[in-house]
């Protein structure tokens, strides 16, 4: 497994163990940190004869800068030599830390590397260049002090008063050439104005780019950028490219056709970045669709036949997988064994627990949460709330609870100022101070049980899990006409929590919930904090089940379910809105679905479930929106017997649905001691169409919103209409 390691550049303080991890999760590019001016970010592999001498040469000529080393070597060497090499310095105003990747954290090779280093930097300033010595790094100063001017410096070999001298004879210089001219051909825009776009030296600044989104594999990392974000305001300076101090390049063949495959779908992928392309694919593909339908040799019965059929199988299909997994909990008598929590061991090793808790505007339910939390039994937490900095609000809440209910001084806040604050950005802020091994996530509105974390404690160490998920029901069924759609949440979280997630353990697939999940934090610190995604949860499961071959686990019990409310309206953003929560939901799984990193999983189970999950919001849209026509088919066409009888099958898993809706509104009720009316049946039985209605058009609205390039983050406003009692300011 891959670990950190780091040191402060001064002989009082020494390597840390293997694998204890530092605070090294991404911070958010929306505020500056002053401490650290820049981070230099040095992909290296097997050069431990180079970075003692980098060091020493980077100290004399840098001042509050951090040195992250990213380092794929298959020993511990390079390390070792680092760790040396900034234990000899005698300043304290230089940083250094390693990120030793192994195994299956070696992705992209180096402009991977790289890309693991964007997201662990802790200053807005990035500056990468090689570990060889090739890159003069007197030159350092000069491209910092360009980026207080300009978003991107490159250090070029062409430019006038470069020179290439370091290339090691003329197959490497024919071989640099060829690959800028064919950069040159396929990037004629972006790439105006550069001399030497295949550079390894250059400095950016990353609140200008989103590091999520590159995806090299290889050397070439600037070219992804320069092709990215052609309007990035760049400069050149000249670089004397030296001669390697020690080594052997790693440069070969195997780069050369990674780079080759690396073109074409870079090309790709920028044709279609933006809006403009990626409406007029959509409509290429309308538009195709229904040219071949026109020109078609088989009649108007047969192709109308054909569609039908089509419609008629698709909407079989996903009601019966709806229905595969709605029931896996009461049909697989293992499974009810499965859910349950392990009862507390005595004299157990106790893992230290940071709750992390990110609010905005939350001053109405913040308090509750707080005083919640403060009840754990579990011996050994602390609770961080992450806040926005001139949400006073809310900070007065918390300080209002600091002083009148903690006198252990468990809670403590990260404050900080965004251009655009997001959950995952106020996650990854406090991920950066936090000092438990694992670290869990309770949404600003939750009910926690109190013997939550110890039972929690209990499943890491049984399981030897890596990720644990715990249960959460919304609780509000509403009592008025306008409640309707509110039973309907309720019984999609209870089945999703009591069947559905127990199928994707089992699977070993798992886009994890948005609260009540615990990770240890060595690993979350490992995958560099929460993805900066609209649906930050789902990136992270994927993440981890990927890339990193996670253990997930899951438990659920009705008296530890952390409790939440239904978003209030349909529509009101102010007021909290299912409607805009769901099109953030589903433009988060449609940035993951078309990332492609679930297609790595394994085996193909895996990732037939892992694609179908991701897609299920806009299958079952395009189900909800085609299944008006089966109806009026029925009514209304004359067609074959057998297209007939098959018109009628998408109805059988409807049926089903719909009475493991009424059984599970029971349940429910039972389990969670809520009274539930009869029109609460009438809601669901009636309502279903209606409320499926709702769920296709925020699907379709959230790929309206992903194809015009918008990313606003509508957060769902909460009153604590769950709690029986409304003590956190106003009534609920």
């Amino acid at each position: 497994m891959a670990h950190w390691r780091a040191v402060r550049s001064s002989g009082c303080e020494s390597v840390l163990k293997e694998n204890h991890v530092t605070p090294t999760a991404p911070v958010s590019r929306a505020r500056a940190t002053p401490a650290v001016l820049c981070t230099i970010v040095i992909p290296c592999r097997h050069e431990e004869d180079n970075v003692g001498p980098l060091i020493e040469r980077l100290a004399a000529v840098l001042h509050d800068v951090e040195l992250l080393f990213v380092d794929d070597s298959d020993n511990e060497h390079t390390v070792d030599a680092i760790a040396l090499a900034a234990a000899r310095l005698e300043r304290d105003d230089l940083r250094v830390r390693v990120f030793h990747r192994t195994g299956g954290q070696r992705v992209g090779g180096l402009a991977g590397a790289v890309v693991d280093g964007f997201r662990r930097a802790r200053a807005v300033k990035a500056l990468v260049m090689d570990a060889d010595l090739q890159h003069p790094p007197e030159l350092v100063p000069s491209m910092l002090a360009a980026l207080d001017e300009v978003d991107l410096v490159m250090a070029s070999r062409y430019c006038e008063g470069g020179s290439s001298g370091g290339l090691d004879g003329p197959l490497r210089r024919f071989v640099s050439s060829g690959s800028t001219l064919l950069a040159r051909v396929a990037f004629p825009f972006a790439l105006r104005g550069v001399t030497d776009p295949m550079t390894g030296f250059f400095g950016v600044r990353l609140d200008k780019m989103d590091t999520d989104k590159l995806r090299s594999r290889g050397f070439k990392i600037l070219l992804e950028i320069l092709a990215r974000y052609p309007r990035l305001r760049r400069t050149e300076l000249p670089l004397d490219f030296g001669q390697r101090h020690a080594g052997a390049s790693k440069g070969d063949l195997r780069q050369g056709m990674l780079y080759l495959r690396q073109l074409p779908w870079l090309r790709l992928v920028t044709w279609f970045g933006t809006p403009v392309l990626r409406w007029a694919a959509l409509l290429g593909v309308i538009g195709a669709a229904t040219l071949a339908l026109a020109v078609s040799p088989l009649s108007g019965a047969a192709v109308l036949a054909l569609l039908v059929t089509v419609v008629a199988t698709y909407n079989t299909v996903v009601g019966a997988l709806e229905v595969r997994w709605r029931l896996y909990g009461w049909r697989t008598p293992e499974a009810v064994e499965q859910m349950r929590w392990p009862a507390a061991v005595p004299d157990e090793i106790k893992e230290r627990f940071t709750i992390i808790v990110p609010a905005l505007n939350e001053e109405f339910v913040i308090a509750g949460t707080l005083r919640h939390l403060l009840q754990q039994d579990h011996d050994d937490y602390e609770i961080l709330v992450s806040l926005c900095d001139g949400d006073d609000a809310t900070i007065a809440e918390v300080q209002r609870v600091q002083a009148e209910h903690d006198p252990h001084g468990r809670v403590r806040t990260v404050v900080r100022a965004y251009t655009r604050s997001n959950k995952p950005r106020q996650l990854n802020a406090a991920l950066e101070v936090a000092t438990g091994t694992v670290i869990g996530v309770v949404d600003a509105e939750d009910d926690v049980a109190p013997q939550l974390l110890t039972r929690v404690n209990t499943l890491f160490g049984s399981t030897d899990a890596d990720v644990v998920q715990g249960g959460v029901q919304l609780m509000t069924l509403g009592t008025r006409v306008r409640d309707w759609f509110k039973v309907h949440n309720v019984m999609e979280y209870f089945f999703w929590f009591t069947s559905r997630m127990f199928y994707q353990v089992r699977t070993g697939f798992v886009p994890l919930g948005g609260n009540t999940v615990f990770i240890r934090r060595q690993l979350l610190e490992q995958a560099g904090g929460w993805p900066d995604n609209l649906t930050e949860d789902c990136a992270l499961g994927v993440l981890l089940c990927t890339r990193y071959d996670a253990r997930v686990v899951a438990a659920y019990e009705p008296e530890l379910a952390t409790r939440e409310e239904v978003p209030q309206t349909i529509g009101s953003r102010r007021s909290g809105s299912l409607f805009w929560q769901r099109v953030r939901w589903n433009q988060g799984f449609l940035s993951i679905l078309l990332e492609g990193r679930w297609a790595t999983l394994p085996t193909l189970r895996q990732r037939a479930l892992a694609g179908y999950i991701l897609a299920t919001p806009f299958l079952q849209a395009f189900s909800a929106l085609l299944l008006p026509l089966s109806v009026v088919t029925i009514l209304w066409l004359k067609v074959p017997v057998f297209v007939a009888m098959l018109m009628y099958a998408p109805f059988v898993p409807i049926i089903i649905t719909l009475a493991t809706q009424i059984v599970g509104l029971r349940e429910f009720a039972r389990a969670y001691r809520q009274k539930v009316l009869w029109r609460h049946y009438a809601f669901l039985l009636f309502g279903a169409p209606v409320y499926q209605w709702v769920l296709m058009g925020a699907a379709f609205w959230a790929v309206w919103q992903h194809v015009d390039g918008n990313t606003t983050w509508h957060k769902t406003a909460h009153g604590g209409h769950h709690r029986p009692l409304a003590l956190e300011g106003t009534p609920a």
